[in-house]
């Protein structure tokens, strides 16, 4: 397989076991410009970011390519990769503009496209959009089936887990890959649970989606972007599963449990949480929904921190079909656990929080 890719990219986010690939590497030894195109030509598939090829456009002219293909297309805006599709002759983008959209820095307001009926016709209304987003917009206006596909089948989340994202951001068109993963579709069954002076421990043996009410800090501030009593629960959450895991012989690892959370004030306070329990923080990845994206772990603990009203349009990202694409994410990370906590009277404001709540609360 090594013989027929070439990676472009940098030796310093590369393995080292995978640096042979890379195209500096393989031309080191060229002394003209024969000897790159026959190396170049000994390569049928080359892998590499946007950004990468856009810094080695000379590839692009001295090899002729037939297809591109592109994931995570949905976080790519349109000058990002419109002219790299113009030098194939065919394209395939893969991605889910139901999860985090590309990033932008410009207010609403100042990337809306005026009104013109043939921007507007074409599908291009924002400039925030992604061009995968556009297409698949169009492909559906259009009846385009023969230039799109939806896969449908997920193999990470269990059954119980899928539910809520499935009714409230995919419309009901998500399934588990089939009665063969019996890890989708198997009860919650632990042989031993701990003992725990915490109120919520037999819900978390018992269910796989939990979420836990968590009153505000005494005297936060409603843009306050920490909350103590989430992050010592958070702990409490972090001892009990290490302790359920243990006592039903299974085995504790870096990618068992992981914790989200939208402020780095907040992962702050949660590490000081953990270390107040004499756990080490650096053993698990406290980082925002947007550093998850892509990743998975066994249970995944989401710390809303949401102090007051004005928090939540920083706490949610609609999509233009309504759907809370930060809240997708957040709850597909999960395999087999997923914890909400959070403050009930300031989430209840959003409904998709307040079905949430009224799914899986108490």
């Amino acid at each position: 397989v090594k013989d027929l890719y070439l990676r472009i990219g940098s030796r310093f986010s590369t393995a080292e076991r995978f640096r042979g690939q890379l195209l500096n590497a393989k031309i080191a030894g060229a002394k003209n410009r024969n000897d790159l195109q026959n190396i170049l030509g000994q390569h049928r598939i080359f892998v590499g970011t946007v950004a990468s090829f856009a810094q080695n456009d000379g590839v692009l002219r001295l090899k002729k390519f037939h297809r591109l293909v592109v994931d995570e297309a949905s976080q790519l805006l349109e000058p990002q990769l419109l002219g790299l599709l113009t030098r194939f002759e065919h394209f395939t983008l893969i991605g889910d503009h139901r999860q985090l959209p590309a990033i932008t820095v410009q207010r609403p307001e100042t990337t809306a496209v005026p009104a013109d009926s043939g921007l507007h016709d074409l599908g291009l209304t924002d400039l925030r959009d992604s061009y995968f987003e556009r297409l698949y917009r169009r492909c559906e206006a259009e009846n385009w089936h023969w230039a799109f596909a939806r896969l449908s089948r997920q193999g990470r989340m269990h059954a119980d887990i899928m539910d809520f994202p499935n009714r409230q951001f995919y419309s009901g068109f998500l399934q588990i890959l089939g009665p063969a993963n019996r890890a989708q579709t198997e009860p919650l069954h632990f042989e031993n649970q701990p003992i725990a002076d915490i109120g919520f421990a037999e819900a978390l043996a018992q269910r796989r989606v939990v979420f836990l009410p968590v009153p505000a800090e005494a005297g936060a501030l409603p843009n306050q972007k920490s909350s103590r009593p989430e992050a010592v629960r958070a702990g409490q959450l972090v001892v009990f599963f290490k302790k359920l895991w243990a006592e039903n012989g299974r085995d504790w690892l870096p990618s068992t449990l992981g914790i989200i959370t939208p402020w780095r004030a907040q992962i702050a306070q949660i590490r000081q949480s953990l270390a107040e329990l004499e756990l080490d923080p650096d053993a698990l990845t406290i980082d925002t929904v947007e550093r998850y994206q892509g990743g998975a772990r066994d249970i995944i603990l989401i710390s809303t921190c949401a102090n007051g009203a004005s928090q939540l349009a920083s706490l949610v990202s609609l999509s233009g079909e309504g759907i809370d694409r930060k809240l997708n994410v957040a709850l597909t990370r999960a395999r087999q656990h997923v914890v909400v906590l959070g403050n009930p009277e300031v989430l209840k404001l959003d409904e998709r929080y307040r079905a949430f709540m009224e799914a899986y609360g108490g």
